[in-house]
């Protein structure tokens, strides 16, 4: 199974998005930090409907790999038909 990484282009982007917050935060600007909060609500719910669908796919895919092993394959005569 390959590891989880997280590429060094997604680490800066997400300290860069915590310091929007924080100076949103800092500033008072609740109106902005609301449009934030929904945006990343959203994001999350994305990410989450992805995740499941994915998973699914991923069984699905294994149950199919391990059911077409299981099927005993019709043996060939050599004739080409």
């Amino acid at each position: 199974m390959n590891p989880v990484e997280q590429p060094l282009e997604l680490s800066l982007k997400k300290e860069a998005r915590h310091r929007e917050l924080l100076d949103m935060h800092s500033k008072k600007d609740w109106d902005c930090l609301l449009d934030a909060a929904a945006l990343l609500n959203d994001a999350l719910y994305t990410q989450q409907v992805m995740n499941r669908w994915l998973a699914r796919e991923a069984a699905d895919n294994l149950a199919a790999a391990w059911q077409a092993r299981k099927v005993p394959q019709p043996e060939h005569d050599g004739s080409g038909c």
